[in-house]
């Protein structure tokens, strides 16, 4: 009976310093990129930041230590499953993971990989990190959700979703 290879375990991340990572969205804060920005508040392996944003709506960054992730749960609410909408937001996303895009707009698969996932909430986007990259993944998630609201959704057919789900007012939103 041959025996199996001893699987080879992953070297514990390096844990963000909370206050760099405080730091960072603090300076979009400073520079009038987000509204408002509360203290982190952490819960076991977490830390949650909450961000009032695009449209005065409120946005969750969450950081998760053991999964190595950064990640806004939620970012869109109520994407429908199956949607062309979903499918272009996913089409939209991996572009930022291609190596055919400029490197400061690019996510270097050496310090995170990009994840899309959906639920009946809506979708959350998110950025595994790697060795130990958080400062990195947090700025290039931001840009993501930066993205999402200034160019995808108003330059796609999107209007009805973003009165509808997002609350905007109609005689507002330019399309």
């Amino acid at each position: 009976m041959r025996r199996q290879p001893a699987r080879k375990r992953r070297a514990p991340a390096r844990p963000p310093a909370p206050s760099a990572i405080s730091d960072l969205l603090r300076g979009y804060l400073d520079r009038g990129v987000f509204r408002s920005l509360s203290a982190p508040e952490p819960r076991g392996d977490r830390l949650a930041f909450t961000i009032v944003w695009h449209h005065g709506r409120t946005f969750r960054l969450v950081v998760r230590t053991r999964q190595r992730t950064v990640a806004f749960p939620e970012l869109l609410p109520r994407v429908p499953a199956r949607s062309s909408m979903m499918k272009e937001l996913r089409m939209f996303l991996r572009q930022f993971a291609s190596p055919e895009m400029p490197p400061h707009r690019r996510i270097d698969p050496a310090k995170g990989q990009l994840r899309i996932t959906r639920n009946p909430r809506g979708v959350s986007v998110s950025v595994a990190v790697r060795a130990g990259e958080w400062e990195y993944c947090t700025r290039k998630l931001v840009h993501l959700a930066h993205e999402i609201y200034l160019v995808f959704l108003p330059d796609g057919p999107y209007q009805d979703y973003r009165v509808d789900k997002l609350g905007l007012d109609p005689d507002s939103v330019w399309t």
